[in-house]
């Protein structure tokens, strides 16, 4: 999936994960199912706001209606100025931009562009899109709008690096219906309205769990591997 522009965190530069060898592993269950097997290399660093790494993998995913798939990742990510752009390599061997630009975000792994300090700070509501990029699909763009984020009191919960001190960041996510088609049939994709909790750990500066419930149906994504 690939991402319309769509700010990253300050910092993203300095995510547990950003050096050669790095690695994050995701797994999602229930009504929506996010996944990813991510291996970063290449990694060059210029700062906690400009850095490029390689980003190699698959990803899963069971999304707002679509049918559940398995994709190969192997994009140039780049981070300047807080903002993440994503390039693959064509068949002659040059870089060429993805579809939008992807925000791995959705899947759960990026924190906040603000230090959370207290419970009751709030976040404001965004607004996004998804493209689907692939091209056995041709679908519309996917969009997304978030609440306003409030944030919780600050737990203990278990995650992949053991037991972390985290902050519950609670909004309601809404994806607008649009429709799909795969070898020339058109199906429709309902809208979902979902409520959602970000568990932000701010000793690892990621969102390990993200729980959400959509029609009574419930969701998590969380981090199963960090290295």
């Amino acid at each position: 999936m690939a991402m319309a522009p769509f700010g990253a965190r300050a910092g993203l530069c300095e995510a547990p994960f950003m050096h050669d060898g790095g690695q994050v592993q995701l797994s999602g269950s229930g009504g929506m199912q996010l996944g990813a097997d991510l291996a970063f290399s290449e990694v060059r660093k210029q700062g906690s706001n400009a850095c490029e790494a390689r980003v190699q993998g698959t990803a899963t995913y069971g999304l707002a209606g679509l049918p559940p798939g398995k994709s190969s990742l192997d994009y140039w990510m780049t981070i300047n100025n807080g903002k993440a752009a994503f390039e693959r390599q064509d068949a002659q061997g040059k870089r060429e931009p993805v579809n939008g630009k992807f925000d791995l975000r959705m899947l759960g792994l990026f924190s906040y562009g603000e230090p959370i300090s207290k419970a009751g700070q709030t976040f404001p509501a965004m607004r996004f899109q998804i493209n689907v990029d692939q091209k056995a699909v041709q679908a519309k763009p996917i969009v997304v709008n978030t609440g306003v984020k409030t944030v919780g009191d600050r737990q203990t919960i278990q995650t992949a690096s053991g037991h972390q001190s985290c902050w519950p960041i609670r909004y309601t996510r809404v994806t607008d219906p649009t429709q799909a088609s795969f070898s020339g049939l058109v199906i429709p994709i309902p809208g979902m309205t979902s409520a959602v909790t970000d568990w932000f750990c701010p000793d690892l500066d990621m969102v390990m769990k993200q729980e959400s419930q959509q029609g009574g149906v419930a969701s998590v994504v969380e981090v199963t591997k960090l290295r």
